[in-house]
């Protein structure tokens, strides 16, 4: 069985890496981004099985990306 792969885009790199690392001893896989404006190509490209989505991001908040 694969590891579910979790999309995680958070700016705030302290508690970002927190976290990813937290979830990758609970066995997800996890694909990090910290600009808005990215996620939805990151999105695409890596086809994540769950997205967790910082509402406050830079070039694009989450509500926005969510939206779309």
């Amino acid at each position: 069985m694969s590891k579910v792969k979790v999309l995680y885009v958070e700016d705030e790199l302290f508690l970002g890496k927190i976290v990813k690392e937290s979830l990758e001893s609970w066995g997800f896989e996890v694909v990090m981004e910290s600009d808005g404006a990215k996620a939805t190509p990151l999105f695409k490209k890596a086809g994540p099985d769950i997205c967790v989505l910082d509402v406050m991001l830079p070039n694009k908040d989450g509500f926005t990306i969510v939206m779309k």
